[in-house]
């Protein structure tokens, strides 16, 4: 299922997610979109929920990003390592990479998959961060801060979120998990700056609303 790949005007350095000038094509935002409700809407319905969510939220960036069909494919897919037929390393942003790699999606969504969320530093935390330079060096031409603006943004429920809340809730469910509370206590204040930052360029812009409420509340 190799994607063929068309050009785009970049936009604004703030929003653009760099300057690639690719995007894939727009049919594969609906297939990633059923692939992600195959795998996860009766094996973990909550987290079917919070990916519609973060699917609909990357719709703010349409007109923002040169290459918003491969973050829109990757919002819709960037939780599927969850799914229990794909469960391999435990870590689920290589297990969903991996599966999509073997299944021929572009490499824009898998590296968008692999590091959405501060995959990498999580990785290294959890002594897995040997793999992201063997498998899936980051490319930075992608929309990789967008897409954690989404996940960020977004709750578990798939309702609108602050990032302060996401981070609570991030707290509370993975209490005994020594990594990913180290990981939140280094990144809290970055991740926090990532969001606001991220709706003040999207307020200078206009960004689409898409039917949303274009402020952080």
């Amino acid at each position: 299922m190799a994607v063929p790949l068309s050009s785009h005007n970049e936009t604004s350095a703030v929003l653009s997610g760099g300057g690639s000038g690719r995007k894939i094509a727009i049919v594969e935002v609906a297939e990633a979109r059923a692939l992600a409700r195959r795998l996860l809407a009766d094996d973990m319905p909550q987290r079917w929920n919070h990916v519609q969510g973060v699917a609909k939220r990357a719709e703010l960036f349409v007109d923002l990003v040169p290459n918003w069909d491969a973050l829109a494919a990757a919002a819709n897919l960037h939780d599927i390592g969850y799914a229990s037929e794909l469960v391999d390393t435990g870590f689920h942003q290589i297990d969903g990479a991996r599966y999509l790699r073997r299944e021929g999606w572009d490499e824009s969504v898998v590296n968008l998959v692999a590091h959405h969320s501060d995959a990498q530093i999580r990785a290294d935390l959890n002594v897995l961060g040997d793999i992201y330079a063997a498998e899936f060096p980051r490319n930075e031409t992608l929309p990789h801060r967008q897409l954690h603006f989404c996940d960020l943004t977004v709750a578990l429920d798939g309702t609108p979120t602050t990032v302060e809340e996401r981070l609570a809730d991030m707290r509370r469910r993975h209490r005994n998990n020594p990594p990913m509370l180290d990981y939140l206590d280094r990144r809290e204040d970055a991740l926090i700056a990532l969001v606001a930052g991220t709706w003040a360029a999207l307020e200078q812009t206009g960004g689409t609303r898409s039917g949303q409420t274009l402020s952080a509340s």
